[in-house]
């Protein structure tokens, strides 16, 4: 950012916030806000509306693309959960989408494998909110990162199985001028 803008890291967990000092300062993140929210319709989001150039969602998800590291969550992992998170997905994908300016950008981004925490959340965001489209990943990552993309196609998804890392899914979706 070169020392302008300010981030703000929201998250409705206070127990998560208070963790992320630590991981700031490790990173040598300055110019750093930490906002609390309530779990729905916090007055927050309205007064910051359409007012980030970035906001990314990194969303509750099954997890499901670190089992490899982390066995024991698929036993934890039940239909009743997986509708749960995937209804709080699309709320809080509502919500932060709210909160992008025009020509901004929407990060989605989970640790999970499954379509439906993925694609799905994705296609039902933009069918929802027909001011925002999906980016092309390479074109974004030529951009921010350079050099080869190790994916094609509106989407980032690594998987342990391709590229030995942990599962990850990425959308960029901009809203419209």
């Amino acid at each position: 950012m070169e020392g302008r803008g300010t981030l703000i890291a929201c998250d409705s967990s206070q127990k998560r916030l208070a963790r992320m000092g630590e991981r700031l300062r490790r990173a040598g993140a300055h110019r750093v806000r930490v906002q609390a929210l309530e779990p729905t319709g916090d007055p927050w989001l309205a007064r910051h509306a359409a007012s980030a150039d970035r906001v990314l969602v990194d969303a509750p998800c099954s997890g499901t693309g670190a089992w490899r590291r982390n066995p024991d969550a698929r036993w934890r992992l039940t239909p009743e959960v997986l509708a749960a998170m995937i209804e709080s997905q699309g709320d809080i994908l509502a919500a932060a989408g709210g909160l992008v300016r025009p020509g901004g950008r929407l990060i989605y981004a989970t640790c999970s494998l499954l379509m439906e925490e993925n694609e799905d959340q994705v296609a039902g965001f933009l069918a929802a909110h027909d001011g925002f489209t999906a980016l092309d990943i390479a074109g974004v990552w030529d951009e921010t990162v350079g050099g080869p993309c190790p994916g094609t196609g509106t989407h980032l998804r690594l998987s342990p199985a391709a590229t030995s890392t942990d599962g990850f899914f990425c959308a960029i979706l901009e809203r419209r001028t």
